[in-house]
């Protein structure tokens, strides 16, 4: 089912005896979330990322704009009838049920709809000539074939008959996933749903979310402000800024060539490295020295800011960038040098192989040039080269 966000917009409305402006949490938003795939909305606090989730859910109503699901409008519906999943980021299991129990309720009150067939198994009609349908709950059995099947999904068989407290972040997290699943929604939707486990535990639960979503098929849409969890699992990431997109496409892409110094920022671990700098001469300079030649165009001589990735640099005693270490971090594979610059704007971090020889004291590099880049100092501080 694809997804359709057509100039979405959420205002709330301030207070002008009060001096309180209007508060744009989502602006004139354009989103097209393709069928079967998984999309990562990607922003700091207060950027509009869950704001928009709760508007594609029917939890919120958009101040201007249209939310389609497929061919649908679906901008009016009411929750209950958009097809949904939607998993939060506290699970909300019930603690006095079981698993099962808790992933059968959503089926309780289902009601199913089936042709009305006469005794000779033909369609018959209603008064207004269209296939007649009756509704009706789901028995015991058939609750019962679509748990076991979508615990099977998510892999908590085993669980079915313990509690919610019986089970660790990641399993409970599961039970929530398979909740949102019984009902084989159009559209699943996570706000934050792994925030609450800790760092050995998001790593397997977000593959595992992963993997549910790849083998199931189901357009989804994943609300993070973990840049390294929307990176690893989604088909495509929107980022996202005081309710405006900034930019969107596949994960690795818009981390290599990011449109602005708020994306190239908020992208990697630890972020890039950010210094007052100059363009002069087709050249990029970070005080007075070169760190990369442009050759894809000429550019005009400005002042600029120059970011380097933190895995953009050679360590080498030729090079024509220096900057003073003042510790070494070991990280197993590689070696992260805390570092100071003159024309820096923050503490730098930079990471090289461990086999590399390197001392605390002054480091000579050369500058990956597809690892550097020149940010504008006006407006969006859009991005030079």
């Amino acid at each position: 089912m694809e997804i359709r966000l057509k100039n979405l917009t959420k205002c709330f409305p301030g207070n002008p005896k009060k001096g309180i402006p209007d508060t744009y949490a989502v602006n004139a938003l354009d989103i097209t979330v393709p069928d079967g795939k998984l999309v990562g909305l990607l922003g700091p606090s207060g950027c509009g990322k869950s704001t928009t989730l709760y508007m594609i859910a029917g939890l919120l109503e958009p101040s201007e704009g249209e939310i389609w699901f497929g061919d649908e409008d679906v901008t009016d519906l009411e929750p209950e009838k958009r097809g949904i999943g939607l998993v939060f980021q506290n699970y909300a299991l019930y603690p006095h049920m079981t698993v099962y129990k808790n992933v059968a309720f959503p089926l309780t009150n289902l009601r199913i709809e089936e042709k009305m067939l006469d005794e000779n198994g033909n369609q018959l009609l209603d008064e207004d000539g269209k296939p007649a349908v009756k509704r009706r709950k789901l028995t015991k059995d058939e609750i019962d074939k679509i748990v076991r099947e979508t615990a099977r999904v998510v892999q908590i068989e085993q669980f079915l008959e313990r509690k919610p407290n019986q089970l660790s972040g990641g399993q409970q997290q599961r039970v929530a996933i398979a909740r949102a699943l019984v009902k084989k929604p159009k559209v699943l939707l996570l706000d934050e749903p792994l925030s609450n486990l800790d760092a050995r535990l998001r790593l397997q639960t977000r593959e595992e979310i992963r993997r549910i979503q790849q083998s199931t098929g189901i357009t989804t849409v994943f609300v993070t402000h973990d840049q390294e969890e929307a990176m690893s699992i989604s088909d495509e990431i929107v980022v996202m800024k005081l309710g405006v997109e900034q930019q969107r496409g596949v994960p690795q892409e818009v981390y290599n060539n990011p449109c602005n110094k708020f994306v190239a920022n908020f992208l990697g671990t630890p972020p890039i490295n950010l210094f007052k700098g100059k363009i002069k001469g087709n050249k990029v300079y970070v005080g007075d020295q070169v760190v990369r030649d442009i050759t894809e165009k000429d550019v005009p001589d400005q002042d600029c800011t120059v970011g380097i990735r933190p895995e953009g640099i050679i360590v080498d005693p030729n090079g024509t960038f220096d900057f003073e270490c003042g510790r070494i971090l070991t990280m197993g594979r590689d070696i992260m040098l805390m570092s100071k610059h003159p024309e820096a704007l923050s503490d730098t971090k930079f990471l090289i192989d461990a086999f590399v020889q390197v001392e605390v004291g002054n480091v000579k590099c050369t500058v990956k040039p597809h690892k550097c880049f020149a940010f504008s100092l006006e407006g969006d501080e859009l991005r030079i080269i």
